[in-house]
């Protein structure tokens, strides 16, 4: 059995076994927000949802707000096939199969007819039932972008006012990534990630995009979004099982989502942006996006700069990357993480691992897990993989949360009981739907196939050659099978040149695991004066507030179009 778990990068890992390492792929906004919330607001007032294994131990659950149907959110990590990773072969055990079961549904939705939309009108904000201090609506989209007179959706909106009236500046619109996350439960969280100054001057908009969330979720029936053939195919054979599974999913996501599953593209969604910027009566928008949301932010910029006031870009995915560059990139970027982890281990000597080779180790695990020899500690039903020790590793490089992994490095290596540092959720919806949602709006977008057997092979042979001790990455192989078998993308993401007045500001961490720092340098090299690349000199998936000078470089940008100098780096704050 395999778990098909596509994540942005494959987020956060709680290290609960293989089991807590897959839920911990679906998160990494959650981190962000829960590691800047005062210590006496509870987790759930995050309103995250299930889907963000928080690295510090916790997996958050979600009440919805009552203004829409309860559909969890999750938090990624992230940001199409090119900025995430993709589902993972596991060798699922009796606990595996349990945790499926337990957090996966079968969800049907219709399609609401509804007449022409035109220029999109006034929004309608009433204070959301269960969170009145924030506000909740909808916006009426329709669903093929290009046929203003087709059926619609209702694109889920939330909304922090801007806390000092008079001083406001105007609207920060947010998205979180994903694909697939809700920019709704990131505006619930906007107290707890936002500077007090920001939050006085903007109101503070998200959205959840077409396809996911409260917007008309893309849903598939659980069987085949959790059920069929190894993702890491040895053979011609196993190629085929993979595209003709892939087939039927896409076939069994658009029988129960009905036309909206070939309209969730980047493209599509930009429009929608547009629309609510029109909606919301401004000429002009601020916008910050995360990971996969650097993505709708250069979009849109592409496309609507003039509308446009500042585009704040965290965590960026380079869009201009081929089938072989973008496997070496995620190799390259999995090789880090394994580097900053021995680092970690040598400079800290709390590490339950300091004092050891940890590449002697890892060595020794990565051939029990070849052999099939390895199991996790807490369910001895349940073997390890390669690709299961890879991704783990990758996962906990988010945060990052070396100790924790540290632990459960340790615990393999002896055979020992590991206590997971999560719980699980019992809601039965949230792993599939932002599976469903993050495959089919990364296949949307993805501007490379892989189509043949021997294209594979040698795409595999190649990452494994770049990063041998990590096997690769599992983002890589996402990329290369995520889409097998689905149609042709007809919006493909390529760079474009961002038309904005002020040069858009990207910020990146050093040691990012999912979108590495090579991806944004390459992207402030293609827009030259159109955008500057500000460094976190540590680790980590998000960057926004990981330290006093990289929230104020980003805070003194929105409010006073302050650009910083190209090149300019924030020290490390990594312990």
């Amino acid at each position: 059995m395999r778990a098909q778990f596509l994540t942005e990068s494959t987020a956060v890992c709680p290290l609960g076994g293989v089991s807590g390492a897959l839920l911990g792929a679906l998160g990494t906004v959650g981190y962000a927000l829960a590691r800047s919330r005062p210590a006496d607001i509870p987790l759930e007032v995050l309103g995250l949802g299930v889907g963000a294994a928080l690295v510090i131990g916790v997996l958050v659950g979600f009440e919805p707000a009552a203004h829409a149907p309860t559909l969890a959110p999750h938090r990624s990590t992230c940001h199409t096939v090119t900025g995430c990773a993709r589902r993972e072969h596991h060798q699922g055990g009796p606990m595996l199969r349990r945790i499926l079961a337990a957090v996966a549904g079968v969800l049907l939705v219709g399609t609401t007819a509804a007449p022409a939309v035109g220029t999109p009108g006034p929004i309608a904000w009433t204070p959301c039932a269960d969170r009145p201090e924030f506000e909740c609506a909808t916006l009426t989209r329709p669903i093929d972008p290009d046929r203003p007179d087709s059926d619609t959706f209702q694109m889920a909106l939330a909304r922090h006012r801007a806390t000092d009236p008079g001083r406001r500046i105007g609207v920060l619109v947010v998205n979180p990534g994903g694909p697939g996350d809700s920019g709704v439960n990131f505006t619930f969280g906007a107290r707890w990630y936002f500077s007090p100054e920001v939050l006085a001057r903007f109101d503070i908009v998200g959205f959840d995009p077409r396809g996911a969330g409260l917007s008309q979720p893309v849903r598939c029936s659980t069987e085949l979004q959790f059920g069929g053939p190894t993702t890491h195919p040895t053979d011609q054979a196993g190629f085929e099982r993979l595209r003709e599974h892939n087939r039927r999913l896409h076939e069994d996501c658009a029988r129960h989502s009905g036309p909206i599953v070939d309209h969730v593209s980047t493209d599509d969604v930009v429009r929608d942006v547009d629309a609510l910027r029109q909606a919301l009566g401004e000429r002009k928008i601020s916008y910050y996006g995360l990971s996969y949301g650097t993505v709708i932010g250069q979009r849109y910029a592409e496309h609507h700069g003039d509308n446009v006031r500042a585009m704040l870009l965290d965590s960026v995915v380079d869009r201009g990357l081929n089938a072989r560059e973008y496997v070496a990139s995620s190799a390259r970027a999995a090789a880090d993480s394994f580097e900053q982890w021995n680092l970690w281990n040598g400079r800290t000597p709390s590490s339950p691992l300091h004092g050891l080779d940890i590449g002697d180790l890892w060595d020794d695990l990565m051939a029990r897990a070849d052999r099939g020899e390895l199991v996790a500690p807490d369910d001895p039903a349940n073997r390890i993989t390669t690709y299961d020790l890879s991704a783990t590793l990758t996962s906990s490089a988010y945060a990052p949360d070396w100790d924790d992994f540290s632990s459960w490095v340790l615990s393999l290596r002896d055979g020992g009981i590991a206590t997971p540092s999560a719980t699980h959720s019992d809601d039965a919806h949230d792993t599939s739907l932002f599976a469903t949602a993050f495959t089919t709006i990364s296949c949307a977008d993805l501007s490379f196939r892989v189509r043949t057997y021997a294209e594979y092979a040698a795409l595999t042979r190649w990452e494994k050659q770049v990063s041998p001790r990590t096997v690769g990455s599992n983002r890589g192989n996402a990329a290369m099978t995520a889409c097998l078998g689905g149609p042709e993308t007809h919006t493909p993401q390529r760079p474009g040149t961002m038309r904005t007045q002020v040069p858009t500001l990207l910020i990146n961490s050093r040691h990012d695991p999912s979108t590495s720092h090579e991806n944004a340098t390459s992207v402030q090299r293609q827009q030259g004066q159109a955008a500057v690349l500000v460094t976190y000199e540590g680790s980590g998936h998000g960057v926004y507030d990981r330290s006093d000078c990289t929230r104020q470089v980003s805070d003194t940008y929105l409010l006073s179009l302050d650009v910083p100098r190209n090149g300019l780096s924030c020290p490390s704050t990594d312990k």
